[in-house]
């Protein structure tokens, strides 16, 4: 199981990864899950991020499954800052 936090998500805006911004995508990533993902598995993923409160315990399963999305429809900083969560939560920290 993973938390993330997509209310509070670290994006950075440089390659150097020496300037970031904190961003709320929880909406814009279960809107996109619900309007561009396949299958039962992002419908549930879509619906269990947008009812959160902004932090979301992930199985291994949903957080592949995200990432399989995000790598095939977001921009390389957010493919980057969603897996900065994996290694934040790996740390069992947070980022905070």
């Amino acid at each position: 199981m993973k938390k993330i936090d997509l209310v509070n998500l670290e994006v950075f805006t440089d390659m150097a990864h020496t300037m970031c911004t904190r961003v709320n995508v929880k909406d814009q990533v279960a809107n996109e899950l619900y309007t561009h993902g396949s299958g039962l598995a992002c419908h549930a993923l879509a619906l269990k991020i947008y009812n959160s409160s902004g932090q979301v315990e992930l199985s291994d399963e949903e957080y592949a499954l995200l990432m399989q999305f995000a790598e095939a429809m977001f921009t390389p900083n957010m493919i980057d800052a969603l897996r900065n969560l994996k290694t934040q939560d790996d740390g069992n920290s947070m980022g905070k």
